[in-house]
């Protein structure tokens, strides 16, 4: 038996607020602080395999996402300046200006 990260791919298109996005870009850089190399693919990928399967949690979740974050909230997270940047494998995105 072969690891799920090596199993049959699904392509899929999100489209989420630029907030969320750079959020996604630090949980990469915590990583890669920590010694574990991972794309952002791999890494939405571990946080869907290991999301609770509680529907209390998850109604949690999407209650916190659909009414109580604010703009600005993620991006006030703690961001330490020392994390390793991370280079992205395959077409770059634009970033705004």
């Amino acid at each position: 038996m072969g690891l799920l990260k090596n199993s049959p791919r699904r392509t899929t298109s999100v489209q989420w607020p630029a907030e969320v996005d750079a959020h996604l870009d630090l949980l990469v850089r915590l990583a890669a602080n920590e010694g574990i190399p991972i794309s952002r693919a791999q890494m939405l990928s571990a946080l869907v395999a290991n999301a609770s399967l509680s529907g209390p949690t998850m109604a949690k979740m999407a209650r916190r996402y659909l009414g109580q974050l604010k703009v600005g909230d993620l991006a006030r997270a703690a961001q330490p300046d020392d994390l390793p940047e991370v280079r992205h494998r395959g077409r770059q995105r634009a970033h705004p200006t």
